[in-house]
């Protein structure tokens, strides 16, 4: 069953963030989770380093997002053309700007993505599979998307939408830290579960902690992100220099 069919039966699902896009950090961390999450906004990877890192995702049978950094349409369908199963898109605002990134997102009949990657030929050569798995997740981030989210969720071909907490609180100017965000915006959080359930659309959003993690999930979370590699092994050595501190000052 694709990811796709997952998340429309409602499904809850986990999935590892990758900051790096490192193919080891890929193969050896990804065991177990549904899908993962290959960020390009953030970061400098260039085309290859993303080829690579959804090429990593199939060997280990998970199906990659990629996030993209724009609305472009000849970027978003490049991306796409990688073999990526989704695409994440940032500040999307309003229902018209996620019916153009959707047309761009599926083939003919349903959209009016261009043919010929040599990528998605090779994972699967049918047009008509391919538009019954990609998965596109517009992200939630700013006041006005937030007024527009149930006309965004009620658009045809949008699977999902993702709680953008950390920006979102930031135009709210109640920013403290990521790990804080979605507390900071409560009414938000919820609100946007709200809006998915109702249009019968997967609500996304990124736990950093097993705490925040059970309280998304309560909330009607079903596509979640639990955090990035980098994050994860900046707080791994953080531990490990306050052992080491105590230990020497014994």
């Amino acid at each position: 069953m694709y990811l796709k069919e997952r998340l429309a039966a409602g499904e809850c699902v986990i999935g590892a963030g990758y900051y790096s896009c490192s193919i080891e950090t890929i193969e050896y961390t990804s065991e177990g989770m549904d899908w993962m999450w290959l960020e390009n906004q953030h970061t400098h990877s260039d085309w290859q380093t993303i080829v690579n890192a959804v090429r990593a995702a199939y060997t280990r049978r998970i199906p990659a997002l990629v996030r993209t950094w724009t609305h472009d349409p000849g970027v978003i369908e490049r991306l796409l053309d990688t073999g990526a199963e989704g695409i994440i898109v940032p500040m999307v605002n309003t229902a018209e700007q996620a019916k153009e990134i959707v047309s761009h997102c599926y083939y003919p009949p349903v959209g009016i993505r261009s043919s010929g990657s040599l990528r998605t030929e090779i994972v699967e050569p049918d047009h008509d599979e391919w538009n019954k798995r990609i998965i596109t997740i517009m992200m939630i981030e700013t006041p006005l998307a937030l007024e527009n989210a149930e006309a965004i969720a009620n658009v045809e071909g949008v699977d999902g939408l993702l709680m953008g907490a950390t920006d979102l609180s930031l135009q709210r100017g109640k920013f403290k830290d990521s790990l804080t965000a979605h507390g900071q915006i409560e009414d938000d959080v919820k609100y946007l579960a709200k809006v998915c359930k109702d249009a019968g659309k997967t609500a996304a959003t990124l736990a950093l902690t097993p705490e925040t993690l059970a309280e998304r999930i309560s909330e009607g979370y079903r596509l979640i992100c639990a955090g990035f590699d980098m994050d994860h092994v900046a707080a791994k050595y953080k531990l490990m220099q306050q052992a080491f501190k105590k230990e020497i000052e014994k």
